[in-house]
């Protein structure tokens, strides 16, 4: 029984800790138009990448992880996408800390003339 409780206790603390992700935060961009987005990814100001989502339909939202381990200072997430046939778009919105995120999931929501930027906290 004491081995159980000592497993079950080092699984939730590994769980929580994200071990496994590392440092960073969880996000999801939702396409509120009518056109395709594409080139779609979110990174950090000091250059921490997300895969590149390379079309995002209308209506179709996608989500991922971005790693912020290696930025150990203060900056910024930076969501960068492009609508059919027009110049790359970049948002810059929320802030980390000393590499540590201020929030646990970021939602952007492109709108036609705007994009919303909105956090969730899990506690």
């Amino acid at each position: 029984m004491r081995k159980f409780i000592g497993l079950l206790i080092c699984s939730l603390v590994l769980a929580s800790c994200n071990l496994f992700e590392g440092t960073g935060v969880d996000f999801e961009v939702k396409n509120n138009t009518e056109r395709t987005l594409n080139r779609v990814q979110v990174k950090t100001s000091y250059g921490s990448k997300t895969s590149i989502f390379n079309k995002v339909a209308p209506g179709k939202s996608v989500s991922g992880f971005l790693k912020i381990n290696s930025d150990k200072d203060d900056g910024n997430y930076i969501l960068e996408f492009e609508k059919e046939n027009e110049e790359i778009e970049r948002v810059i919105n929320e802030y980390f800390s000393d590499g540590t995120a201020m929030s646990h999931k970021i939602i952007f929501e492109i709108e036609d003339d705007t994009v919303y930027f909105n956090t969730e906290h899990y506690y």
